[in-house]
């Protein structure tokens, strides 16, 4: 069992390091879109809006990343090894 629980860290890792890197991208390429800058949320002309928005943007992009990244790796660890992961359980 430890094994699994091994094992099913290094996926959970792996899916959540590349979907982190391509919702940062995302969101930084839609902010680049949307202001025609690129973010400056440390930059001392950046406005309390401007810091606020990137902040709700960005926390909601990982927020989401992570449950998709999260979702995708149990379904590759259901078709993987045909059981769920390590700590889920069935729903009724």
């Amino acid at each position: 069992m430890a094994g699994a629980k091994i094992g099913w860290k290094l996926v959970l890792a792996v899916f959540t390091i590349v979907v982190q890197l391509v919702t940062k991208k995302a969101v930084t390429s839609a902010w680049k879109l949307g202001t025609g800058r690129k973010p400056s949320p440390r930059s001392p002309e950046a406005g309390y809006v401007e810091v606020v928005a990137w902040a709700v943007a960005s926390g909601a992009a990982a927020a989401a990343a992570k449950r998709f990244a999260e979702q995708s790796a149990a379904k590759y660890w259901l078709k993987s090894t045909g059981t769920l992961p390590p700590g889920y359980e069935e729903r009724d």
